[in-house]
Protein backbone atom coordinates (compact mmCIF):
# COMPACT_ATOMS: atom_id res chain seq x y z
CA UNK A 1 0.00 0.00 0.00
CA UNK A 2 1.41 3.38 -1.00
CA UNK A 3 1.21 6.35 1.39
CA UNK A 4 -1.41 8.14 -0.69
CA UNK A 5 -3.73 5.17 -0.30
CA UNK A 6 -3.94 5.92 3.39
CA UNK A 7 -6.36 8.80 3.03
CA UNK A 8 -6.08 12.11 4.81
CA UNK A 9 -9.35 11.63 6.69
CA UNK A 10 -8.10 8.39 8.29
CA UNK A 11 -4.82 10.03 9.26
CA UNK A 12 -6.60 13.00 10.85
CA UNK A 13 -8.99 10.77 12.82
CA UNK A 14 -6.14 8.69 14.23
CA UNK A 15 -3.98 11.73 14.84
CA UNK A 16 -6.63 13.36 17.02
CA UNK A 17 -7.16 10.27 19.17
CA UNK A 18 -5.77 10.57 22.70
CA UNK A 19 -4.84 6.89 22.83
CA UNK A 20 -1.90 5.25 21.07
CA UNK A 21 -2.80 3.97 17.60
CA UNK A 22 -0.72 2.45 14.82
CA UNK A 23 -1.60 0.98 11.45
CA UNK A 24 0.33 -2.04 10.18
CA UNK A 25 0.26 -4.01 6.94
CA UNK A 26 0.18 -7.81 6.70
CA UNK A 27 3.99 -8.06 6.70
CA UNK A 28 4.49 -6.09 9.88
CA UNK A 29 5.41 -2.78 8.22
CA UNK A 30 4.19 0.23 10.20
CA UNK A 31 2.20 2.49 7.88
CA UNK A 32 1.10 5.09 10.41
CA UNK A 33 1.54 6.01 14.07
CA UNK A 34 -0.01 8.88 15.99
CA UNK A 35 1.99 10.83 18.57
CA UNK A 36 1.19 8.68 21.66
CA UNK A 37 2.12 5.48 19.81
CA UNK A 38 5.25 7.12 18.45
CA UNK A 39 6.46 8.04 21.95
CA UNK A 40 5.93 4.56 23.33
CA UNK A 41 7.30 2.61 20.37
CA UNK A 42 10.10 5.16 19.81
CA UNK A 43 9.48 5.48 16.09
CA UNK A 44 8.70 8.46 13.89
CA UNK A 45 5.13 9.70 14.04
CA UNK A 46 2.91 10.10 11.03
CA UNK A 47 2.87 8.54 7.56
CA UNK A 48 6.12 6.79 6.66
CA UNK A 49 7.92 6.00 3.40
CA UNK A 50 10.84 4.22 5.08
CA UNK A 51 8.54 1.89 6.94
CA UNK A 52 9.42 0.42 10.31
CA UNK A 53 8.94 -3.35 10.51
CA UNK A 54 7.77 -4.81 13.81
CA UNK A 55 8.96 -8.27 12.84
CA UNK A 56 12.57 -7.13 12.36
CA UNK A 57 12.76 -5.27 15.67
CA UNK A 58 13.89 -7.98 18.15
CA UNK A 59 12.81 -11.39 19.39
CA UNK A 60 11.60 -9.90 22.70
CA UNK A 61 8.68 -8.43 20.76
CA UNK A 62 7.57 -11.68 19.11
CA UNK A 63 4.49 -11.89 21.34
CA UNK A 64 3.62 -8.29 20.46
CA UNK A 65 3.86 -8.98 16.72
CA UNK A 66 1.84 -12.20 17.02
CA UNK A 67 -0.87 -10.29 18.87
CA UNK A 68 -0.96 -7.76 16.00
CA UNK A 69 -1.33 -10.55 13.44
CA UNK A 70 -4.18 -12.16 15.36
CA UNK A 71 -6.46 -9.78 13.49
CA UNK A 72 -5.64 -11.56 10.21
CA UNK A 73 -6.72 -14.93 11.54
CA UNK A 74 -9.76 -13.61 13.36
CA UNK A 75 -11.00 -10.95 10.99
CA UNK A 76 -14.48 -10.82 12.44
CA UNK A 77 -13.30 -9.93 15.95
CA UNK A 78 -11.31 -7.24 17.71
CA UNK A 79 -8.51 -9.14 19.41
CA UNK A 80 -7.35 -8.13 22.91
CA UNK A 81 -4.14 -9.19 24.62
CA UNK A 82 -1.63 -8.07 27.24
CA UNK A 83 1.89 -8.32 25.86
CA UNK A 84 5.45 -7.16 26.66
CA UNK A 85 7.29 -4.77 24.38
CA UNK A 86 10.84 -3.45 24.30
CA UNK A 87 11.63 -0.19 22.50
CA UNK A 88 14.90 0.39 20.65
CA UNK A 89 16.31 2.22 23.71
CA UNK A 90 15.87 -0.96 25.76
CA UNK A 91 12.96 0.40 27.78
CA UNK A 92 10.38 -2.29 28.49
CA UNK A 93 6.62 -1.88 28.50
CA UNK A 94 3.53 -3.97 29.10
CA UNK A 95 0.75 -3.07 26.67
CA UNK A 96 -2.91 -3.99 26.74
CA UNK A 97 -3.55 -3.93 23.04
CA UNK A 98 -6.29 -4.53 20.54
CA UNK A 99 -5.85 -5.37 16.88
CA UNK A 100 -8.59 -5.08 14.24
CA UNK A 101 -8.64 -6.11 10.60
CA UNK A 102 -9.26 -3.35 8.04
CA UNK A 103 -9.89 -4.88 4.57
CA UNK A 104 -8.45 -3.26 1.45
CA UNK A 105 -9.25 -3.55 -2.26
CA UNK A 106 -7.15 -6.72 -2.31
CA UNK A 107 -5.95 -9.05 0.41
CA UNK A 108 -2.45 -7.56 0.19
CA UNK A 109 -3.88 -4.07 0.69
CA UNK A 110 -5.56 -4.96 3.96
CA UNK A 111 -4.35 -3.25 7.11
CA UNK A 112 -4.34 -3.92 10.84
CA UNK A 113 -5.32 -1.15 13.23
CA UNK A 114 -3.71 -1.51 16.65
CA UNK A 115 -4.49 0.46 19.81
CA UNK A 116 -2.19 0.42 22.84
CA UNK A 117 -2.76 1.13 26.52
CA UNK A 118 0.39 1.41 28.62
CA UNK A 119 -0.10 -0.82 31.67
CA UNK A 120 3.57 -1.03 32.61
CA UNK A 121 3.16 0.71 35.95
CA UNK A 122 0.02 -1.23 36.82
CA UNK A 123 1.70 -4.51 35.87
CA UNK A 124 4.73 -3.72 37.99
CA UNK A 125 2.51 -3.00 41.00
CA UNK A 126 0.58 -6.22 40.38
CA UNK A 127 3.81 -8.20 40.06
CA UNK A 128 5.25 -6.72 43.25
CA UNK A 129 2.04 -7.60 45.10
CA UNK A 130 2.24 -11.14 43.75
CA UNK A 131 5.93 -11.42 44.69
CA UNK A 132 5.24 -10.04 48.16
CA UNK A 133 2.42 -12.53 48.66
CA UNK A 134 4.64 -15.45 47.59
CA UNK A 135 7.53 -14.26 49.75
CA UNK A 136 5.45 -13.69 52.88
CA UNK A 137 3.61 -16.99 52.46
CA UNK A 138 6.96 -18.79 52.20
CA UNK A 139 8.17 -16.95 55.29
CA UNK A 140 5.08 -18.08 57.22
CA UNK A 141 5.91 -21.70 56.38
CA UNK A 142 9.42 -21.16 57.73
CA UNK A 143 8.13 -19.33 60.79
CA UNK A 144 5.69 -22.12 61.66
CA UNK A 145 8.42 -24.76 61.22
CA UNK A 146 10.70 -22.73 63.49
CA UNK A 147 7.96 -22.53 66.19
CA UNK A 148 7.52 -26.31 66.01
CA UNK A 149 11.30 -26.74 66.40
CA UNK A 150 11.20 -24.38 69.39
CA UNK A 151 8.39 -26.40 70.99
CA UNK A 152 10.40 -29.61 70.45
CA UNK A 153 13.48 -27.90 71.96
CA UNK A 154 11.44 -26.99 75.04
CA UNK A 155 10.02 -30.54 75.18
CA UNK A 156 13.58 -31.88 75.35
CA UNK A 157 14.37 -29.41 78.18
CA UNK A 158 16.54 -27.16 76.04
CA UNK A 159 19.35 -29.58 75.18
CA UNK A 160 21.28 -26.94 73.23
CA UNK A 161 22.07 -23.28 73.85
CA UNK A 162 19.50 -20.59 72.89
CA UNK A 163 22.18 -19.19 70.59
CA UNK A 164 21.67 -22.18 68.30
CA UNK A 165 18.01 -21.28 68.09
CA UNK A 166 19.02 -17.76 67.06
CA UNK A 167 21.14 -19.31 64.32
CA UNK A 168 17.93 -20.94 63.11
CA UNK A 169 16.41 -17.48 62.66
CA UNK A 170 19.50 -16.41 60.71
CA UNK A 171 19.20 -19.50 58.53
CA UNK A 172 15.58 -18.57 57.83
CA UNK A 173 16.78 -15.13 56.74
CA UNK A 174 19.32 -16.62 54.31
CA UNK A 175 16.70 -19.00 52.91
CA UNK A 176 14.36 -16.08 52.31
CA UNK A 177 17.13 -14.15 50.55
CA UNK A 178 17.79 -17.06 48.18
CA UNK A 179 14.05 -17.52 47.59
CA UNK A 180 13.53 -13.87 46.71
CA UNK A 181 16.48 -13.84 44.30
CA UNK A 182 15.39 -17.06 42.62
CA UNK A 183 11.61 -16.80 42.48
CA UNK A 184 10.62 -13.12 42.49
CA UNK A 185 11.24 -9.98 40.47
CA UNK A 186 11.78 -7.80 43.56
CA UNK A 187 14.83 -5.60 43.00
CA UNK A 188 17.58 -4.77 45.49
CA UNK A 189 15.93 -1.37 45.82
CA UNK A 190 12.57 -3.02 46.61
CA UNK A 191 14.30 -5.06 49.30
CA UNK A 192 15.89 -2.00 50.88
CA UNK A 193 19.49 -3.10 50.30
CA UNK A 194 20.28 -0.39 47.74
CA UNK A 195 20.16 3.00 49.52
CA UNK A 196 19.50 6.11 47.43
CA UNK A 197 21.61 8.29 49.75
CA UNK A 198 24.07 5.99 51.54
CA UNK A 199 26.02 8.72 53.39
CA UNK A 200 22.86 10.26 54.82
CA UNK A 201 21.50 6.82 55.69
CA UNK A 202 24.63 5.77 57.55
CA UNK A 203 24.98 9.11 59.33
CA UNK A 204 21.37 8.94 60.54
CA UNK A 205 21.92 5.35 61.64
CA UNK A 206 25.01 6.31 63.64
CA UNK A 207 23.17 9.19 65.33
CA UNK A 208 20.20 6.98 66.26
CA UNK A 209 22.59 4.25 67.44
CA UNK A 210 24.40 6.77 69.66
CA UNK A 211 21.06 7.76 71.18
CA UNK A 212 20.21 4.09 71.76
CA UNK A 213 23.56 3.51 73.47
CA UNK A 214 23.03 6.55 75.69
CA UNK A 215 19.56 5.23 76.59
CA UNK A 216 21.03 1.87 77.68
CA UNK A 217 23.60 3.60 79.90
CA UNK A 218 20.81 5.68 81.45
CA UNK A 219 18.62 2.60 81.86
CA UNK A 220 21.29 0.71 83.79
CA UNK A 221 22.14 3.73 85.93
CA UNK A 222 18.52 4.21 86.96
CA UNK A 223 18.04 0.46 87.50
CA UNK A 224 21.07 0.32 89.78
CA UNK A 225 19.80 3.27 91.80
CA UNK A 226 16.40 1.63 92.29
CA UNK A 227 17.60 -1.99 92.64
CA UNK A 228 21.37 -2.08 93.37
CA UNK A 229 21.52 -5.85 92.82
CA UNK A 230 20.15 -5.70 89.29
CA UNK A 231 22.11 -6.72 86.19
CA UNK A 232 25.03 -8.73 87.59
CA UNK A 233 26.09 -6.42 90.46
CA UNK A 234 29.46 -8.19 90.82
CA UNK A 235 30.41 -7.41 87.22
CA UNK A 236 31.80 -4.04 86.06
CA UNK A 237 29.25 -1.40 85.08
CA UNK A 238 30.60 -1.59 81.52
CA UNK A 239 32.52 -4.80 80.89
CA UNK A 240 34.71 -4.20 77.85
CA UNK A 241 36.26 -7.66 78.32
CA UNK A 242 33.05 -9.11 76.87
CA UNK A 243 33.81 -7.56 73.50
CA UNK A 244 35.39 -10.13 71.21
CA UNK A 245 34.98 -12.06 67.99
CA UNK A 246 31.40 -12.92 68.86
CA UNK A 247 30.41 -9.24 69.02
CA UNK A 248 32.23 -8.55 65.75
CA UNK A 249 30.43 -11.42 64.03
CA UNK A 250 27.18 -10.16 65.52
CA UNK A 251 27.40 -7.37 62.93
CA UNK A 252 26.54 -9.95 60.25
CA UNK A 253 23.88 -11.54 62.46
CA UNK A 254 22.23 -8.14 62.89
CA UNK A 255 22.27 -7.61 59.13
CA UNK A 256 20.58 -10.96 58.43
CA UNK A 257 17.97 -10.36 61.13
CA UNK A 258 17.19 -6.87 59.82
CA UNK A 259 16.86 -8.21 56.29
CA UNK A 260 14.34 -10.74 57.59
CA UNK A 261 12.47 -8.23 59.79
CA UNK A 262 12.44 -5.32 57.32
CA UNK A 263 12.86 -6.56 53.75
CA UNK A 264 10.92 -9.81 54.14
CA UNK A 265 8.35 -9.02 56.84
CA UNK A 266 7.75 -5.26 57.10
CA UNK A 267 8.34 -4.43 53.42
CA UNK A 268 6.07 -7.19 52.14
CA UNK A 269 3.38 -6.49 54.74
CA UNK A 270 3.34 -2.87 53.61
CA UNK A 271 2.60 -3.98 50.04
CA UNK A 272 0.07 -6.65 51.05
CA UNK A 273 -1.98 -4.77 53.66
CA UNK A 274 -4.85 -2.81 52.13
CA UNK A 275 -5.73 -0.26 54.79
CA UNK A 276 -5.52 3.44 55.51
CA UNK A 277 -2.60 3.04 57.91
CA UNK A 278 -0.77 0.23 56.13
CA UNK A 279 2.69 1.55 57.10
CA UNK A 280 1.82 1.68 60.81
CA UNK A 281 0.19 -1.74 60.76
CA UNK A 282 3.21 -3.21 58.94
CA UNK A 283 5.54 -1.79 61.62
CA UNK A 284 3.43 -3.13 64.50
CA UNK A 285 2.90 -6.60 63.01
CA UNK A 286 6.53 -7.01 61.90
CA UNK A 287 7.67 -5.98 65.42
CA UNK A 288 5.43 -8.60 67.03
CA UNK A 289 6.66 -11.29 64.64
CA UNK A 290 10.27 -10.27 65.28
CA UNK A 291 9.62 -10.53 69.03
CA UNK A 292 8.06 -13.98 68.55
CA UNK A 293 11.22 -15.13 66.77
CA UNK A 294 13.07 -14.44 70.05
CA UNK A 295 10.74 -16.49 72.24
CA UNK A 296 13.65 -18.78 73.20
CA UNK A 297 15.19 -15.89 75.21
CA UNK A 298 12.12 -15.40 77.38
CA UNK A 299 9.33 -12.89 77.91
CA UNK A 300 11.37 -9.83 78.94
CA UNK A 301 13.73 -10.23 76.02
CA UNK A 302 10.73 -10.51 73.68
CA UNK A 303 9.29 -7.25 75.05
CA UNK A 304 12.61 -5.51 74.53
CA UNK A 305 12.91 -6.98 71.02
CA UNK A 306 9.40 -5.75 70.15
CA UNK A 307 10.16 -2.20 71.34
CA UNK A 308 13.49 -2.10 69.52
CA UNK A 309 11.90 -3.55 66.38
CA UNK A 310 9.14 -0.94 66.51
CA UNK A 311 11.64 1.93 66.69
CA UNK A 312 13.74 0.39 63.93
CA UNK A 313 10.59 -0.12 61.89
CA UNK A 314 9.91 3.63 62.01
CA UNK A 315 13.49 4.35 60.91
CA UNK A 316 13.22 1.80 58.09
CA UNK A 317 9.93 3.31 56.94
CA UNK A 318 11.64 6.72 56.68
CA UNK A 319 14.80 5.51 54.97
CA UNK A 320 13.44 2.54 52.97
CA UNK A 321 16.67 0.56 53.37
CA UNK A 322 18.16 -1.69 56.04
CA UNK A 323 21.54 -0.02 56.55
CA UNK A 324 20.45 2.50 59.19
CA UNK A 325 18.54 -0.09 61.25
CA UNK A 326 21.42 -2.54 60.76
CA UNK A 327 23.81 -0.13 62.51
CA UNK A 328 21.30 0.55 65.31
CA UNK A 329 20.65 -3.18 65.84
CA UNK A 330 24.33 -4.04 66.10
CA UNK A 331 25.19 -1.11 68.39
CA UNK A 332 22.21 -1.85 70.65
CA UNK A 333 23.00 -5.55 70.94
CA UNK A 334 26.72 -5.11 71.61
CA UNK A 335 26.20 -2.29 74.12
CA UNK A 336 23.52 -4.30 75.93
CA UNK A 337 25.99 -7.17 76.24
CA UNK A 338 28.86 -5.01 77.51
CA UNK A 339 26.52 -3.37 80.04
CA UNK A 340 25.49 -6.86 81.22
CA UNK A 341 21.88 -6.05 80.37
CA UNK A 342 21.60 -9.09 78.14
CA UNK A 343 23.59 -12.29 77.88
CA UNK A 344 23.65 -12.36 74.11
Amino acid sequence: MEPNQFDHFSQRVLQDMHGAVLVVDRKGNVIYTNQPASRMLEIEAGLRNDRYNLLLNNSYNDAFFEAVLDAIYHKEYTNYKKVPYMASSGRKYVFRMSSSYLPGETEDDSMLVVTLDDETKTERIRQKLLDSSKTFTTFLYGFCIWIIIYAFWEFLNRPISPDFMTHGVELLGLIMLMFIIRYTSLSWHDLGVMPDRPKETILTGVIVAACAVAFLFLLKTVARLIVPTSFEPDAPFFDISRFGLRQILYFFTAGIQEFLARSVIQGNLKRIIVAKHANFLAIVLSSLIFAALHIHFGFLFMVGAAILAGLEGILYDKQQNIFGVWIVHWAFGVTGTLLCLIDH
